[in-house]
Order: C-alpha cells, then sequence, then structure tokens
C-alpha cells in the first residue's frame, strides 16, 4: 500500500509540474516582435528644408535598399510637432526582426558598400557635411511586443 501511495504521489508531483509549466507559459503576457532603432534628431534652424531633401533622398534609397535585401522590415520619420526645450525635433526609425551576426554584418557592409559605390572616406564627409543641419541628440534599441 505504502509503494503505490508512493507512485501516486510521484505521479501526482509530474502532472502538477507540467500543468505549472503549461500555466507558466500561458502567464506570459507579450511576444516579442521586431527591434526598432531610434535615432533622435535635432534640426539646426534654417536647415528642415536641406535635412529634409538628404532624408528623401539618400537616406530613404538606403532604406529602400536594406528593405529590398531583408535586412530590414521597415523605417519611419517621426516629427516632434511640440518639442520641449532639450527634446529632439524627429526620430528616424528602422525596425527589423533580428539583430545581424557578425558575418552577416560583413556581408551587408560590403553589398551596400558596392550598391552605393562609395568609400568609408566618402560617407565620413557625407556625415560631416550633414553636421550643418542636424545633430545626433541620441539613439535607443527598443523592442515592439504584442499581446498574446
Amino acid at each position: 500500500m505504502k509503494a503505490l501511495t508512493t507512485k501516486y504521489s510521484m505521479l501526482i508531483c509530474f502532472l502538477s509540474l507540467l500543468s505549472f509549466n503549461a500555466l507558466a507559459e500561458d502567464e506570459r503576457v507579450f511576444k516579442n516582435g521586431d527591434y526598432w532603432e531610434v535615432s533622435s534628431i535635432t534640426i539646426v534652424d534654417g536647415q528642415w528644408l536641406n535635412y529634409a531633401k538628404h532624408l528623401s533622398t539618400k537616406w530613404r534609397d538606403s532604406q529602400e535598399f536594406a528593405k529590398s535585401k531583408g535586412w530590414i522590415n521597415g523605417y519611419k520619420v517621426i516629427i516632434n510637432q511640440y518639442p520641449r526645450n532639450g527634446e529632439p525635433d524627429m526620430y528616424l526609425i528602422t525596425m527589423f526582426e533580428a539583430m545581424a551576426t557578425k558575418t552577416q554584418e560583413d556581408e551587408r557592409y560590403k553589398a551596400y558598400m558596392e550598391w552605393s559605390k562609395s568609400t568609408i572616406a566618402k560617407l565620413e564627409e557625407g556625415s560631416g557635411e550633414r553636421v550643418v543641419m542636424r545633430h545626433l541628440s541620441g539613439d535607443s534599441l527598443l523592442r515592439e511586443v504584442t499581446f498574446r
């Protein structure tokens, strides 16, 4: 009788662990979604049009290239309609599903440089030219979550 009770006790413990694991899985409220890389941009007075032209040409072209390769899922430009003192004027957002591996980073770099017909020196020069139009005031890496 004692052996039978021990077997039932072990079975009950095992079943309760299974149900606890199932319950724990059901208790998760969110499931992970895309990463959102967010750049906070402050526009220099008098440079809105120049920077907007840059975004609508070179920046958008490079985002579309990355999207066509499947490296990103999308991108957005968000304007801060009523920025308080010290807040950025706009946010540039790029969404992607997963972080690239080191090998993927190297492959993407090579593909981008071939596509853009550029060099690191040219890219740095272009970044320096944009300083007169805007200041990068911050970067964030966020992750979207959705309800289960």
